[in-house]
């Protein structure tokens, strides 16, 4: 049995029963020792407990992790830099973008293998159980006014995600600078290339003082002094060999980070604890961190691990080996799916960490070594030949093979790769440890041709190796193998899942953040905030399309209750009512199913005293907003009273009048229409004219003269008419007799109505963090094309584009007083429109969308569109692209598209070529409630959407046969009391776990399978 506790620093901790007192000490010359960060073990046993032996630790034990900060380490006499690599979600990118990841890799490390020397390296792919709760606090601080549901709401969902557990691939690359010298008095660092020793001392072990022989005696462990001069030199060629690695793309590995890297081995499939880390400093001079304190067993074929909880004492144990690729085929075609770091992190049905270690050899070294192997093999032919052996089939390929390599290397003045692949599986037990050891090398020999070999009585130097630094020396050499650097690239080390929200870093400063849990892309969870795009400079608009059914609205609505709860002021135009009736759910809870609650909705009383229904939930009502806008007043829509100014509810006013009359009546009333409009405009610069002349300036005569309206502009061509008729002029009358017609019967029709009144009235403030503009008995027309619409689905159509514009104009408010900070800034504000194609398929729509989602990214106002047509987005996204402007729609959900013709129109929107056969056909292919993403970063790949919880599940059911089934029963009024829908006993599908309706069903998420 073993157990290793790593150490750092000048003030040692000594351990008894789990208790920790620091001593501090003094270098030899007086001065406070320098701080290098170290590491003790010493063998003993444990018992039961966690507690710990007594007694000092030996030098010659300890790891000797000696300094660390965020650019370098140092691990014995050698100095390290680490580097985090991105991952890189590969699912449907072409072959010239597959060979380009694939490429990328090796065109780095070539960078770093230009010099004379060798080169030691060390990738470590491992997984990273996701600490939520710490993604919550996060996300509750960047909430601009959170209610209390709303902080329970992501904690909850961090508490499902850890429940599950929700893992995160981290692709590490580390790589050794060079040597340091020991000695007392002239100590010197060798850096890479050959440069001249440093002149200030490297490590000096003074311990003269007494102090120093106090804690020495007591730990076992020395101080040390690293010289601030030697470190600088250090950090430089750190930052020199990152700039060589910047296509990779990655960012330097945190000291932080460095500690759960070293910790992860020696925990197995246990949780890495996040204490103690102390932050980002360095282990500098009187500072020493405990990293991991463990005990184990060295069997021979695993190790066991133990850990124990600080507090109760309580043992968990995890089985953990290694296994070597001890054959692999000796010539491999590049395939995305066999790729074999890539296989192992998403083939494999259980964690498979991957460890390796290479070495890159210079150019000439490396033809050297390559000459010498093709001279021996070309020897042991001539030696066959020579004997009267005919040479075999097997050694004549390896001679060919040999040859080919040497002219490739003379050729292209290449460096090689010495290299060691090895993967690490853990289980809670040993019979599972097994099972999946099986499963793993079944796997590798049936679909890769690779054979992997378990070696025996190696497992704890394997495990060793697995640490970052210096690697302990293997008796497994024999399977190094000597190859191109193409080898890590072409198993596309970095490929993943991961999609989503991804906070960047410019100038030192980050922006954005992790935004709320919306599904799974594999194994790995999907987080998206709407405003996190416009916080990284991206556009203003996110774009959710997909025919009827396929779980659009679902994900839609999940993201409106989210939004509007963290303080996001959302209006919503609400076509269908579905909005509306999420929002009447959580506030009313089962009372929605009476036959006359709707009634009451209508008529806008409910929750007051004229009607008998009252809310479960008064805090959701009190913040929620449900218009209905048919019942309400004329003239709400006019488009002066909408728009920001005169000129431009002049050309809404005509693109009104066009979208109510069709183009082809339109083209018949246009020149009176235009008269009318010039003279009333007229009429209003008239009077502004005359009121700044009076004295006022120009913002009080604008509040005081008011403005035009669509009422007198149809009066003036009914005055036109009646003078043509009693002035006899029939050739103007016969002009103006169709225009005075048609415009005169708008005023009465549905939806036009809106437009017209002798004294608008704009709608009320919507300050509230819900307002919904429900359309009931909206018409939607049939068809994209407005040519073919009939009558009433052009008046319903240029009804629901002023209300965009009317939403456009509400959300565009100035600074406001934070509630929670008290600090004054740009509340965050999203309007939602459905049936956005209505909106989007006439040139006029498509100006205002345009409008609205550049200039709401200066408000803070994010635009969500949601749609079944997608030609009019793609087609907005193209405006943008030709104008030079950068498209606006920052993330995109495609739900299931019903034909590949459909799909084509959809491929561009997620950034791929409308004729990509891959995406086209996965479009086809989806299930419900499973689309497809592209995020902030031009990502795209599958995520299957998760309501998480049983309530939201029912809040969301637009199905009309589940809902009032799911809806029978009031939601809690905490969401601390909400039931995950794994646990939930559903109501309408009568078993134990909650299925989502047809048109939302949410699949089980993978890490849950």
């Amino acid at each position: 049995m073993f157990m290793l506790i790593l150490l750092g620093g000048a003030v040692a901790f000594f351990v008894i029963a789990m208790i920790m007192a620091a001593t501090s000490s003094k270098g030899a010359n007086g001065k406070q020792g320098s701080g290098t960060a170290g590491s003790g073990a010493r063998n003993r046993n444990r018992s039961g407990g966690g507690g710990t032996g007594s007694g000092a630790r030996r030098e010659d034990m300890r790891l000797p992790y000696r300094y660390a900060d965020d650019m370098i380490f140092v691990h014995g006499d050698s100095v390290w830099t680490g580097l985090v690599l991105p991952t890189s979600i590969d699912e449907y990118l072409n072959a010239v973008e597959l060979q380009a990841m694939a490429e990328a890799p090796a065109r780095a490390l070539l960078n770093l293998a230009r010099g004379d020397r060798n080169v030691e390296c060390h990738y470590r792919k491992v997984y990273q159980p996701i600490t939520a709760v710490g993604w919550a606090e996060e996300l509750n601080a960047v909430a601009w006014d959170p209610t209390e549901n709303y902080k329970a709401y992501n904690f909850r969902k961090a508490e499902y995600q850890e429940r599950i557990g929700a893992m995160r691939e981290r692709n590490i690359l580390l790589v050794k600078l060079g040597s340091l010298k020991r000695g007392s008095g002239d100590g010197s660092g060798v850096l890479p290339g050959g440069d001249d020793p440093v002149e200030e001392p490297a490590l000096s072990g003074g311990l003269a003082a007494a102090a120093d022989r106090a804690a020495a005696g007591a730990t076992g462990v020395h101080g040390e002094f690293l010289a601030p001069g030697l470190l600088a030199q250090w950090t430089q060629v750190a930052r020199e060999v990152h700039e060589s690695l910047e296509t990779l793309g990655g960012s330097p590995l945190t000291r932080e980070e460095l500690v759960w890297l070293i910790r992860k081995p020696l925990h197995g499939d246990l949780p890495v604890p996040p204490e103690p880390v102390l932050g980002s400093r360095a282990w500098g001079p009187d500072q020493f961190d405990l990293v991991v304190d463990f005990s184990g067993e060295n069997r021979k074929t695993h190790i066991v691990l133990h850990q124990y909880d600080e507090v109760t004492g309580e043992q968990r144990t995890s089985y953990t080996t290694t296994l070597v690729a001890a054959n692999w085929p000796t010539e491999t075609r590049f395939r995305q799916s066999t790729a074999w770091a890539r296989y192992a992190a998403q083939n494999v049905e259980f964690p498979v960490e991957i460890d390796m270690r290479f070495t890159l050899i210079p150019y000439t070294r490396f033809k050297d070594r390559a000459s010498k192997i093709s001279g021996n093999l070309v020897d042991e032919m001539n030696d066959m030949a020579n004997s009267g052996r005919t040479p075999d089939t097997k050694l004549a390929s390896q001679v060919t093979r040999a040859q080919h390599l040497l002219d490739d290397i003379e050729e292209h003045k290449m460096p090689g790769m010495e290299a060691q692949i090895r993967f690490t599986i853990s289980a809670p037990d040993v019979e599972e440890l097994e099972r999946r050891r099986r499963i793993l090398e079944m796997q590798f020999k049936q679909d890769l041709k690779v054979t992997l070999l378990r070696p025996t009585r190696q497992q704890w130097r394997l495990l060793q190796s697995q640490l970052p630094g210096n690697a302990p020396k293997l008796p497994v050499a024999p399977y190094l193998r000597l190859q191109e650097v193409e080898q890590l690239g072409a198993g596309l080390p970095t490929a993943g899942t991961e999609l989503g929200d991804n906070p960047e870093q410019r100038s030192g400063k980050k922006l954005g953040w992790v935004g709320n849990l919306v599904g799974w892309a594999g194994k790995m969870p999907v987080h998206y905030s709407l405003h996190v795009g416009p916080a990284r400079n991206d556009g203003g608009g996110l774009a959710i399309v997909g025919a009827s059914g396929g779980g659009k609205s679902s994900l839609a609505l999940q993201k409106f209750y989210e939004e509007s709860e963290s303080g996001v002021r959302c209006l919503v135009i609400d076509p269908k009512t579905d909005f509306a009736q999420l929002c009447y759910y959580l506030a009313f809870g089962a009372q929605v199913n009476d036959p006359e609650f709707a009634g009451d909705a209508e008529r806008g009383v409910l929750g007051t005293s004229q009607s008998r229904f009252q809310p479960v939930n008064a805090e959701f009502w009190q913040e929620t907003e449900v218009v209905d806008l048919l019942k309400g007043q004329a003239g709400v829509l006019d488009p002066w009273v909408i728009a920001r100014d005169v000129p431009s509810g002049r050309l809404l006013a005509e693109s009104m009048l066009r979208g109510f009359l069709g183009d082809e009546d339109y083209q018949r009333v246009r020149l009176p229409v235009i008269e009318a409009m010039a003279t009333v405009v007229g009429r209003y610069n008239s009077a502004i004219r005359q009121a700044t002349e009076q004295g006022l300036n120009a913002r009080d005569a604008e509040q005081q003269v008011p403005r035009p309206t669509l009422w007198q502009v149809v009066d003036e061509v009914v005055q036109a008419y009646d003078h043509a008729v009693a002035t006899g002029d029939r050739e103007a009358a016969k002009d103006l007799k169709l225009a005075q017609m048609l415009l005169t019967e708008l005023r009465t029709l549905p939806y036009a109505r809106l437009a017209f009144a002798e004294r608008p009235q704009l709608l009320s403030a919507m300050r509230k963090r819900r307002t919904v503009i429900t359309l009931r008995g909206f018409q939607s027309p049939a068809a994209s094309d407005p040519r073919s619409w009939n009558p009433a689905e052009r008046l319903a159509a240029t009804a629901l584009m002023a209300v965009v514009e009317l939403g456009s104009q509400m959300l565009d408010v100035g600074y406001e007083k934070n509630p929670v900070t008290g600090e004054i800034g740009l509340r965050p504000k999203a309007l939602f429109v459905d049936e956005a194609y209505v909106v989007t398929a006439t040139e006029s729509g498509r100006d205002l969308m345009r409008r609205a989602l550049k200039q709401g990214r200066s408000y803070l106002a994010v635009t969500v569109l949601i749609t079944q047509q997608a030609i009019d987005l793609v087609q907005i996204e193209d405006s943008e692209a030709r104008s030079g402007g950068a498209n606006q729609i920052h993330t995109v959900f495609a739900f299931k598209q019903k034909s590949a013709q459909e799909a084509s129109l959809v491929a561009p929107l997620l950034g791929r070529p409308e004729n990509d056969a891959k995406v086209v056909s996965a479009l086809q292919e989806l299930r419900t409630g499973v689309c497809l993403q592209r995020d902030a970063d031009k990502r795209v790949g599958t995520v299957a959407v998760d309501l998480v919880f049983r309530e939201i599940l029912a809040a969301t059911d637009t199905n009309g046969t589940t809902r009032p089934a799911r809806q029978s029963v009031n939601p809690p009024l905490s969401v601390w009391d909400w039931t995950f829908m794994q646990e939930a006993a559903d109501p309408a599908a009568g078993s134990a776990t909650a299925a989502p309706p047809a048109d939302q069903q949410t699949p089980e998420p993978s890490p849950a399978a």
